[in-house]
Order: structure tokens, then sequence, then C-alpha cells
């Protein structure tokens, strides 16, 4: 992963990128979070059988319903996009727990400032602090008042996996600096809290009132003490209780679900009233045809050509398979998530180039990326890979603007 090993990571020197699909990647960002949250809200009142089909876990199912009406869907979440020719394609949405962050929101301008280039990302980082304190200021509002002291707020990962401390301290020290905070913040490792009956305590003792976890809702679902108590859901229903509110909300974990976009497309073929004439254009335009089953009602191949097989809570590229009819062209090296729901998408060819590594001239793919901070779109940037499923040794690419 990034930061945890010696392979190179972040490549020094900019790709440039259009004005034009700059504005591209963010207006589709823009309205597939429209599509996309709406759909999700739905599926939050929907009974059990729907949400377990598309592979959410039954014991995260009373947390998923809990809604904080005033907090963003996603206070920051990522949009994974093929460019394609005819313009930017959905992969997936990293709603609830999404890395990359710094990259865009940080490393990025400096790399753009020590190359005098313009920065296509600049004033996001002002555009992601607001974001940070609304979603703080909505959890705080949400969450039950209790008397003994002042509100706390803490930002949560494992201590010890460079990247998710990175970030998720990236984000605390970008609140601390704005200053005029009424409340305690910290960061805490993930084994320096305490789930109790009554809430969230730190180890010394500290109440918390609003935490940002880096953390999957898959992964504490999990979560025993020593003792087999599941404090993972533990504290899922310290949140159903208005104990304790989270960042990113329950919502994220069903926007985080590649299941939501296999369902947005079946009701765009089947031309749902739930869209505009112009919203089912805007699918149209965006999603990759994705479904449930690679075959159709007659038990054929929905797919001609190439399609990629992925689990609807993978990450960091494992258990991906790209076909070509039952040919395997890629799988992944790793299959950590082989048992889940599997969505199946049309393949879409990515777009490539050629960049300076320490191993000289390197051919890679590219993805491309728009964050959302607060329901708008913000920070873009540029993964590349030798390889055409991605993972944690793929490559941060700088990004940059035409020159003036």
């Amino acid at each position: 992963m990034p930061g945890e090993s010696v392979e190179e990571y972040a490549v020094y020197g900019a790709l440039e990128v259009s004005h034009e699909h700059a504005e591209m990647l963010r207006t589709a960002s823009a309205r597939l979070y429209t599509l996309m949250t709406r759909l999700a809200r739905l599926f939050q009142q929907a009974d059990n059988q729907p949400l377990i089909e598309m592979g959410i876990p039954p014991s995260t199912i009373p947390y998923v319903r809990t809604v904080m009406p005033e907090m963003p869907d996603v206070m920051c979440g990522r949009f994974e996009f093929v460019m394609s020719a005819d313009g930017p394609k959905l992969l997936e949405f990293n709603a609830e727990t999404p890395t990359f962050v710094v990259e865009l929101f940080h490393m990025n301008g400096q790399v753009c400032t020590d190359f005098g280039l313009p920065d296509p990302n600049l004033h996001c980082q002002q555009q992601l602090l607001q974001s940070i304190r609304a979603a703080i200021d909505a959890g705080l509002a949400w969450v039950e008042p209790y008397t003994d002291g002042g509100r706390s707020v803490v930002f949560s990962a494992y201590a010890h996996r460079k990247e998710e401390r990175t970030t998720t301290e990236f984000y605390h020290n970008l609140l601390l600096s704005s200053g005029d905070i009424a409340y305690r913040t910290s960061f805490r490792g993930l084994n320096e809290l305490r789930v109790k009956r009554n809430g969230l305590f730190t180890t010394d003792g500290e109440r918390v009132d609003v935490l940002y976890k880096l953390y999957p809702t898959e992964h504490l679902m999990l979560d025993e003490d020593v003792d087999g108590t599941p404090v993972g859901l533990a504290l899922m229903e310290l949140v159903r209780q208005r104990r304790l509110a989270v960042i990113n909300p329950p919502i994220s974990f069903v926007l985080q679900n590649k299941a939501l976009v296999a369902i947005l497309w079946a009701l765009h073929l089947a031309q749902s009233e739930l869209f505009t004439t112009e919203e089912h254009d805007w699918i149209e335009q965006y999603i990759l045809p994705t479904y449930l089953s690679p075959l159709d009602a007659q038990g054929q191949s929905i797919f001609t050509g190439q399609y990629v097989v992925k689990p609807v809570y993978g990450r960091e590229g494992s258990s991906i398979t790209i076909l070509d009819h039952q040919e395997v062209i890629e799988h992944s090296q790793w299959n950590f998530y082989d048992k889940q729901v599997k969505v199946y998408q049309q393949y879409a060819g990515l777009p490539t180039t050629t960049i300076q590594t320490e191993k000289g001239a390197t051919p890679v793919n590219l993805v491309h990326n728009c964050f959302v901070v607060g329901g708008t779109p913000s920070a873009i940037g540029v993964r590349a890979c030798q390889k055409l499923i991605f993972d944690d040794n793929s490559y941060f690419l700088p990004v940059c603007s035409p020159a003036l």
C-alpha cells in the first residue's frame, strides 16, 4: 500500500488535464451524486430483503436505516471514472472511506507549485474544510446531548496503517488550522476507543460525540472484544440511539455498495419515473451497463464483449476479474472478497500514457478521479497502473491545468 513499502508511488511530474475534461469530471460527479443519493435514501426506507439482495449485511441494516437529516450524505467521497472518447464513464463511488485525499487536496498543489504549473484543485482544500465543519456541526446538533462537560470530536483510523492514519490526520489538522473550534478534538487510533452501553469513550475517559472513522462498516460489524462481545455492532447501536454521530454517515455505506449502480442502470432500462427525461440522459451518458447477473432471463450472456466482475464492497483491487466471454483477461492478485455479492459491468478500455518512473519510461493505464465534498464536486486527479486492475501499488500521477 502507499507508504507501507519501498515501492514507488508518487510520480514527480504532472499530466495536463484540459479545462474541458476537468469540467466534464466535475459535472458528471455532481449529476451522479444527485441520482445516487436519491436512490440510496429510498433504500434506507426499503424492506430488509432488497437490502440483503444487494449485499448489505443483515446485521448492519438497523444502522443503515439511521438518518442524520442535516448532515451531508457524504462529507468527502471519490468517484472513479474511465475518461472515454465519449466523456467520463463511472467505475465506482468510494463514498464511505475514500483515500487519495492528501494526494489531491494537498500534494497535487505542491507539485504544481514546484513546476510552476496551474493547479486545477486550487481552493479545493477550503471546500473540504467547509464540508468537514458542516458535517461535524450537523453531528453535534443531531446527537443526544449529555451533561458532563463540553462536546468532543474524534478522528480515528488504524494508527499503524500509514495511509489511513495520514488521511485521517490530514482532516484533523485541516480542522485545527481553521481555528475558532467550540469543541474538543483529537486523533485517536481505533485501539484507543472503548464502546460502552452509554456511549463511545477514549481510553482516558473522554466521551465522544462525533466520530470520523476511516474504517469500513463491513469490517466494523465483525469486530469483537477479547471476550467475544460484538463491539462493532454495539458502536453501530450507539449511532442508532443517537448517542454517537459518525462521519461519513450510515447512508454512505449504501452509496459505497456497487450494486447501487446496477440498480440505477436497471431503473434506467425500465424508464423509471424516479428520474426525469434529462436524468435518464445522464444515466445513459455516464453509467456503463451494470447488472447483478451476467445472464438475461433466458439464461443467455448479457455481454457480447469484455466485462468486469467485482464484489459490491471490494477494496484495493481485490477479487476482481476481467473476462472476454469465458476467457479471463486479468484477475486480481488477492481474493479477499470472493464471498460477497458481485456486480457485472461492461468493460471500458482505459486511456493510456507513458510516465517516467525509477524504472524509466513506463506505459500505464489511467483512471480519473473526482471528489465530492458536501455534495459539491471538488478535487480531481489521476491514478496510473501498468495493470488493468488497479490496486494499492498504483501510481499517484499529479495533474495540472494548461499553462496560461
